[in-house]
């Protein structure tokens, strides 16, 4: 697979994603697309599946250097008081020391409550 160079990183270029996959789902897929070799796998919080992807991971056999982890941090975790629990919470589910990509999930109309633009 492709990969891009972003400064020190090296992103793979496709990602597979997991929305609106349940753990069935995760738990046929995941495997079946790290095999095919997708070496980035994107969840969320609020997809409910990191736990899984967590364990589909862990199990691949797949040195976790080799699989790049992208996960969102839900709206409700944005503020300060929830931020850094909910993202150890996601290294927990996932099964993981680090996360390579944090980012915060956007919702529609969340920029309109929280006034930033």
């Amino acid at each position: 697979m492709l990969n891009v160079q972003v400064s020190n990183a090296v992103i793979p270029a496709i990602g597979f994603g997991t929305c609106g996959m349940g753990a069935a789902d995760v738990y046929r897929l995941i495997p079946a697309a790290l095999r095919a070799g997708f070496r980035h796998i994107d969840t969320a919080q609020i997809y409910r599946n990191e736990g899984e992807i967590g364990e589909c991971v862990a199990g691949s056999g797949i040195a976790r250097s080799e699989v790049f982890l992208t996960t969102k941090v839900w709206v409700s975790n944005y503020s300060e008081r929830h931020f850094e629990a909910s993202v150890n919470e996601s290294l927990r589910k996932l099964k993981t020391d680090y996360i390579d990509l944090l980012l915060l999930h956007w919702a529609e109309g969340v920029w309109k409550r929280f006034s930033l633009l």
